[in-house]
């Protein structure tokens, strides 16, 4: 059989069967680049986990090592809260104690000044003292 006995139809399906085998042959390429891209995927998720796995286990470290030191911080910060509470009621405990004192030693200053006063008019004869309105 030549190529010029052959019907419409027959060269239609050799042509069809070319077009078969080459589009196969395709998808033969197609897949073997896949597995090559799937294979070069999964060293690096390897080379990956290898990487980080020991980079979170450090992180972990530090995340406790920080949560202990802060749980130290807060103890100290309870302490300085009751340091300063106790810091302003003794401060309280001065001002009333000074206070008292130096309201009497005012006090008595203002009655001595005024006796001096009353006692000055009486020698040089000024006019006679007067209460003050109460």
């Amino acid at each position: 059989m030549t190529l010029l006995a052959l019907g419409g139809g027959e060269i239609a399906l050799i042509v069809l069967s070319v077009f078969w085998g080459l589009l196969v042959a395709f998808l033969c390429y197609v897949l073997l680049k896949t597995a090559d891209v799937l294979t070069s995927t999964r060293l690096t998720i390897d080379a990956m986990r290898e990487e980080t796995v020991p980079l979170l286990r450090e992180v972990k470290g530090s995340v406790e090592r920080t949560n202990g030191h802060l749980e130290r911080l807060g103890g100290v910060l309870d302490s300085v809260g009751g340091i300063v509470g106790r810091i302003e009621r003794l401060a309280g405990l001065v001002e009333h104690a000074a206070a008292s004192p130096l309201v009497k030693l005012v006090s008595v200053g203002a009655g001595v000044r005024k006796a001096a006063e009353r006692f000055s008019q009486r020698r040089t004869g000024g006019p006679p003292p007067t209460s003050p309105p109460v």
